[in-house]
């Protein structure tokens, strides 16, 4: 009795499990179903509203165009040299008047052509009456705007000219005289214009008029063609209207079937090309007074790509879910197990604790001297740039020294000329020369204090500082350098003052290092050049030094901010100077970089942050 009943429980849970297995799969195939038809007449509906949109934009321009024209008839009516001529049809005096008339007015209007048409439909005047293909002396009175307009007064028509074979739409009016209708005043436009605004949207856009007949599109092929299958009777009816050309409208409708599915219309194109061809969602608005419909065809592949992956995402979550159900499941038997467990791992932890201790001490001995580290390599950085900065300094004396020797010889001539004139007596002249003497003085201590608070040490903590005096002080500390090798310095001085943030003294140290390899590396050339711009933004401005030098090799580029890497020849350098420069402005929180066309010299341009207040008025001015 034990081994029946045992093997009947095994089979109940079996079948308990094929059951859950099967509701999870149902689940997942429905939320998945749910997802798809939520998520794609989402997409339905959005694709309509936006189609709905663009069709009214579309709407306003084809009638913002034919708008413009809409006066001409009325004024072909009015006009006298107009009646005249239909008065006399065979005056060719009268002829001649309302020909140069026509060509006038339509020269000021733009419109595509302008005529006259007899009562009889006799075309007798128009602006086109030089061309070749005139539409004078033409009888379109078959045309059905001239019917039309001689009945009602006013007519609209799209239709191809018979004439010169170029479609447009015409606009007519009755001319009306004192005994009757004297003829019908036509206007025709060309829409080509709006055709190809159309097809610079990328839209596949339709025109449509009364007979089902595509009239305009993005699409040069569908153009005469029905939208949907049209029987042979259709065909015969409008044939003799002429409207699509003598060839007549083409049989070869543009979608094979239209059909209303999910609350929209769908249609099914057939081409060789693969971008148009496939299920389209078909939308459209009607426009009453031409009797027309713009159909827009809106690719359905998206909309069902979309409504996959949301299937497919709604999917893989429920059986996620599902999943983390049964681990939870699972989890719980495995919590019994674990709990037997955790006596015997107590144990193990308490002889691990004891190491674990051990392993920390080590561990906080380690970062304290990682801390120490850190704090020495900070203290070095610091020594580096100062002896980067007193490098600079020393490189810069030999002109400081020139620049200074001048000024000590002016002050000896002056002395001696103040001498001279205090045993004269001539007090006037003395205050002159005194007067050139403490400008010259002034000049020293400006040039001398100048060296003092470039070489001093500076705090690490960011202040404000004028970027055009920043450049200004590294030009004069480099002009002896510049000048011995006679390099030509591109500067403008920005009208606007500049703040940014950041040390000045380290500004210069960077500006002086770029100048300094700028002037070594024209050395030798013919061309020498140092170009110095300025570039402001919304929050950040870059100085742009560019030399005619002879430029970085491509292969160095990459390694040209790298500590101890040097272009230059043994002895030269020591490849510090990128190196501390980049650190420093990295620090101001800039940022450095270097370009080097071919045999065109080598850019580099330092962007630094703009101070609060010069950030806010930049701003204003760029707005």
């Amino acid at each position: 009795m034990d081994m029946p009943s045992r093997f009947g429980l095994r089979e109940l849970l079996g079948r308990r499990q094929l059951l859950l297995i099967a509701a999870a799969a149902l689940a997942v195939v429905a939320s998945g179903w749910v997802a798809f038809e939520m998520t794609l007449a989402g997409s339905i509906r959005s694709v309509g509203e936006q189609a709905e949109r663009r069709l009214v934009l579309f709407d306003r321009t084809l009638e913002a165009i034919i708008e413009r024209f809409h006066y001409l008839p009325s004024s072909m009516a009015l006009a006298a040299e107009v009646r005249a001529v239909l008065a006399e049809p065979d005056n060719a005096e009268r002829r001649e008047l309302a020909n140069g008339f026509l060509s006038r007015l339509n020269d000021t209007a733009g419109a595509g052509e302008l005529f006259v048409m007899a009562e009889d439909g006799h075309v007798v005047a128009a602006s086109n009456w030089w061309a070749y293909d005139s539409f004078v002396g033409e009888n379109l009175a078959y045309r059905p705007y001239f019917e039309e307009a001689m009945f009602d007064g006013d007519a609209k028509f799209y239709a191809v000219g018979t004439v010169t074979g170029v479609a447009g739409y015409f606009l007519a009016r009755r001319i009306d005289g004192e005994n009757g209708p004297l003829g019908v005043a036509v206007t025709k436009i060309n829409l080509g214009e709006i055709e190809a605004n159309w097809w610079r949207s990328g839209e596949l856009i339709g025109i449509v008029d009364v007979n089902n007949i595509t009239i305009l599109s993005t699409r040069p092929d569908w153009r005469y063609r029905p939208i949907a299958p049209k029987g042979p009777g259709d065909y015969a009816r409008i044939a003799p209207q002429l409207r699509y050309g003598p060839q007549g409208a083409r049989e070869v409708p543009v979608a094979s079937t239209i059909w209303p599915s999910r609350g929209a219309n769908f249609a099914y194109i057939a081409g060789e090309d693969a971008d148009i061809s496939g299920v389209f969602m078909v939308d459209e608005l009607r426009l009453p007074a031409h009797q027309w419909r713009i159909i827009s065809f809106t690719p359905t592949g998206p909309l069902f790509r979309d409504a996959w992956l949301a299937a497919t995402a709604a999917g893989l979550s429920v059986a996620a879910l599902l999943m983390i159900l049964a681990l939870l499941a699972q989890r719980r038997r495995l919590v019994a197990q674990r709990l037997a467990e955790h006596e015997r791992l107590e144990q193990r932890v308490a002889e691990r604790t004891e190491d674990l201790h051990i392993a920390n001490e080590a561990l906080r001995e380690e970062i304290s001297e990682r801390i120490r580290a850190e704090d020495a390599e900070r203290q070095v950085q610091a020594h580096l740039v100062q002896a980067a900065k007193l490098a600079s300094l020393g490189q810069a004396l030999a002109g400081v020294a020139h620049e200074v020797s001048q000024p000590v010889a002016a002050l000896t001539t002056h002395l001696a000329s103040a001498k001279l004139l205090a045993t004269r007596r001539q007090d006037e002249e003395i205050g002159s020369v005194l007067g050139q003497i403490d400008r010259i003085v002034d000049r020293l201590a400006a040039l001398t204090g100048h060296l003092k608070t470039f070489a001093r040490k500076q705090p690490p903590a960011p202040i404000e500082a004028d970027l055009g005096m920043v450049i200004a002080n590294a030009l004069d500390l480099v002009d002896h350098k510049l000048r011995q090798l006679g390099i030509d310095v591109e500067y403008r001085n920005p009208t606007v003052p500049l703040r940014v943030m950041g040390n000045p003294v380290h500004i210069e140290q960077v500006l002086i290092n770029l100048f300094t390899n700028a002037a070594d590396s024209m050395a030798g050339q013919k061309l020498r050049v140092l170009s110095i711009g300025v570039e402001s933004a919304a929050r950040q401005v870059s100085v742009v030094v560019t030399d005619t030098g002879a430029g970085i090799p491509p292969e160095a580029l990459p390694s040209i901010f790298d500590p101890f890497y040097s272009t230059k020849g043994p002895g030269e350098g020591l490849g510090l100077g990128l190196s501390i420069s980049y650190g420093l402005v990295r620090d101001l929180g800039g940022s450095i970089s270097a370009v080097s066309p071919a045999g065109r010299g080598a850019s580099f341009t330092v962007t630094l942050p703009l101070a609060g207040a010069a950030a806010k008025i930049e701003r204003e001015r760029i707005d």
